[in-house]
């Protein structure tokens, strides 16, 4: 009896040692994808020894494994008939407008693998390509957002950043790798205006339905402020606090969207604050690390003044002397003691006047100073010439009129030097 037992049980070890047996064959011979390569499992030690380099391309959205092979054609046809990719080859948006990619998802198809996921591969390699080409063109159509002179102000600027020709260059590649119709099952989203030119390293990263978001708040804040023109022209009095307001609204809005950083930088170059800061130290040539440092010391101070009273012209002389003293430590404190000496000079009545000479005459920071010295030179005549008492008053007239004369004269020679052309 127990030898019986016993015989009994090393035939079922045997029947269980040739089942597993046969399964490890019959998965050792089926096709898997890997990265864009159609490989078998018994293969992939040897591949993974090759893999070892580095690959030709990164990956981006690498396929889905292990599919089994499911095709009209028979699993031994594509088989033959394909052009293997080098070891380590593997695909991704870099790959998508090369006739490779092509090879590559009829593979994929080959062996099993799901037309829908096929297009959600095709679809994030695409629209990452297309945000690196956006971004690419977001650097290169940045400018001196820190200089006055630069600034081009939150208007609608035709294909800044190129939305239109993004959206049908994305529409082209995916008629080419996925054929005619496939707008039926892939919804894209409508490409919007370029309200804003939402350029450089940070905002032209934005995803393309963040960028979109911030269009469209930028476009009802656009309208908002068209209305409350309209209301002016009307006659219709509008409280600086109002306009405060709307700005905060728009703000409020835009942080429900943007990151911290992202928030920064669309402030450093479209809030209100900005582009007053921008005339304001116009002539200090400003890098724009200082101008960073300066607009985050004053940005929270203004923008509180101003939803609490309007502005500064609001308040008592007791409360902007307060003002003006903290607007002044929080300056000192973001500027070197150099930087913050020379911001001294511009709140001399004759450097304001000198700003708005260039500004008049289309001249760029750098006149500003010249024109500066140039003012207090005439300025120092000038009283010469009303104290002089051994003048006749005709006298002191035609001295007056030669003074200006020659300060117009050397105004017309300043704006002819390149050096202070805008």
């Amino acid at each position: 009896m127990r030898v019986r037992t016993a015989w009994l049980l090393l035939a079922a070890v045997n029947v269980l040692w040739a089942a597993a047996f046969m399964g490890y064959v019959q998965r050792s011979t089926t096709p898997v994808v890997r990265g864009g390569e159609i490989l078998r499992k018994s293969d992939q030690a040897n591949t993974s020894l090759k893999s070892a380099s580095p690959p030709a391309v990164n990956v981006t959205n690498p396929a889905p494994t292990g599919t089994a092979a499911k095709t009209n054609l028979g699993a031994s046809q594509p088989m033959a008939n394909a052009t293997f990719a080098p070891a380590g080859r593997q695909f991704g948006w870099l790959d998508v407008t090369n006739d490779v990619y092509k090879d590559y998802l009829t593979r994929l198809r080959a062996t099993g693998c799901p037309e829908k996921q096929v297009r959600n591969i095709v679809l994030s390699d695409v629209n990452e390509l297309m945000d690196k080409r956006r971004l690419e063109h977001a650097v290169r159509a940045d400018t001196q957002w820190w200089k006055a002179e630069m600034y081009f102000g939150a208007f609608a600027i035709q294909n800044v950043m190129g939305s239109a020709n993004f959206d049908q260059e994305r529409r082209d590649l995916l008629d080419r790798l996925l054929g005619a119709g496939w707008e039926e099952t892939i919804k894209l989203p409508p490409p919007l205006a370029s309200v804003v030119p939402l350029t450089g390293q940070v905002l032209g990263a934005l995803p393309a339905d963040t960028w979109n978001s911030v269009q469209e708040v930028c476009g009802r804040a656009m309208d908002r402020s068209q209305d409350l023109n309209a209301r002016m022209m009307a006659g219709q009095p509008i409280a600086p606090i109002e306009t405060a307001k709307l700005r905060e609204f728009t703000r409020s809005e835009l942080v429900k969207i943007l990151t911290p950083e992202q928030m920064e930088e669309f402030l450093l170059r479209y809030s209100n604050n900005s582009t007053r800061m921008r005339q304001e130290w116009r002539g200090m040539d400003l890098t724009p690390e200082e101008f960073r440092k300066v607009f985050r010391a004053l940005d929270p101070i203004e923008h509180r003044l101003q939803l609490e009273y309007g502005g500064p012209e609001a308040l008592s002389q007791k409360q902007r002397d307060q003002f003006e003293a903290q607007r002044d430590r929080a300056i000192r404190e973001a500027l070197s003691p150099e930087r913050y000496q020379q911001f001294q000079l511009t709140k001399d009545p004759l450097y304001k006047q000198a700003q708005m000479t260039a500004l008049q005459y289309g001249m760029n920071g750098k006149a500003i100073q010249p024109i500066y010295e140039l003012q207090k030179s005439i300025e120092v005549r000038r009283v010469q010439i009303t104290q002089n008492a051994a003048l006749t008053p005709e006298q002191k007239t035609q001295a007056l009129q030669s003074v200006a004369i020659e300060h117009q004269q050397s105004l017309q020679k300043m704006m002819g030097e390149p050096t202070y052309r805008q």
